[in-house]
């Protein structure tokens, strides 16, 4: 006869929710040591606190519990997704690019009077003073009051003519890079995507790490390796590791040191379809592992693609 665990398994795996919750309740009072069982509760309902709550006691019964401990990784985070999302605010990216300090200049005392003029009103000014305007028909003194208003325009200070040149410059920027990507054209320089990459793409699909223009290939390993056999050293505290046709995906994996603690991290895509993954701080010496946990079958063991941080200098 199946235990409970076992339908609401079925149940939940059936799309019956409810039903799973039920036998899953059941399943604590029969098995309240077994951590599959909190694990299971966890992965069918929707609020993160009380995911957190079940994961630590699947943890607390079995700290060695794969789907937990991915389960764990996979709460942190969304935290974190949504505390950014939190402290982003839109005057955050807009404030440094203004013109001006201050905002918006002052005319100058002496400025007040011609600032409020439109067109009409210059040309009475052209014709209110005879005594120093020669009566002459289509003479090129006629063009002297609007001489002297253009001298008379506000200067802009050294300081901001350098915030007006930087202005231009990172709106030009934006621009290139929008029409590269709307024309679809490479730009000449590499340097612009931010990302360290080699000339060449690797020899065949898998994870590598690349290191003074050459790839090591990182080995993939079905729990967590036993031996050094396919995991390469770096000596940099920010090692790029590439994917490259690889069933390594950057969004389902988590890099553990060997502590035991998660290392944040970044990637991006390159139009060669390079996946470049950086930490996001400097990395200690250590052995650090990419971690993939198989999404259809939970119970079975993770993937690891795993490399070494040696600082110490090398021999020349």
């Amino acid at each position: 006869m199946a235990s409970s665990l076992q339908k609401g398994i079925k149940a939940a795996k059936s799309g019956h929710m409810q039903e799973a919750l039920d036998f899953l309740k059941d399943a604590i009072i029969e098995e309240p040591q077994n951590a599959d069982v909190w694990v299971w509760v966890a992965a069918i309902i929707d609020d993160l606190d009380k995911q957190e709550i079940f994961l630590k006691k699947a943890l607390e019964i079995d700290p060695q519990n794969i789907p937990a401990q991915r389960g764990m990784g996979y709460l942190q985070k969304r935290k974190r997704d949504r505390l950014a999302d939190q402290n982003d605010h839109l005057s955050d990216h807009t404030s440094p690019i203004t013109p001006f300090p201050a905002g918006r200049p002052q005319p100058t005392k002496g400025d007040e009077g011609w600032s409020k003029l439109d067109l009409s009103e210059l040309n009475v000014i052209a014709s209110d003073n005879p005594a120093e305007t020669p009566q002459k028909p289509e003479t090129p003194q006629q063009d002297a009051p609007s001489d002297k208003l253009l001298k008379d325009l506000p200067k802009l200070s050294a300081f901001e003519i350098v915030l007006l040149g930087v202005v231009v410059v990172v709106f030009a920027f934006i621009g290139i890079l929008a029409a590269s990507a709307i024309f679809d054209f490479d730009l000449p320089i590499k340097a612009l995507s931010g990302a360290k990459a080699a000339s060449n793409l690797p020899p065949y699909g898998g994870v590598f790490l690349l290191e003074d223009e050459v790839y090591a290939d990182i080995q993939q390993h079905q729990g967590l390796p036993t031996q050094d056999v396919g995991i390469p050293t770096s000596h940099s505290a920010d090692p790029t590791i590439v994917l490259y046709q690889s069933e390594a995906d950057p969004e389902a994996l988590h890099l553990i040191y060997e502590t035991g603690i998660y290392v944040s991290f970044n990637y991006e895509t390159t139009r060669d379809g390079l996946s470049l993954i950086h930490a996001e701080n400097d990395l200690n010496p250590g052995l650090y592992c990419f971690q993939q946990m198989p999404l259809e079958a939970p119970s079975e063991a993770a993937s690891y693609w795993c490399f070494k941080v040696d600082l110490a200098p090398t021999e020349q």
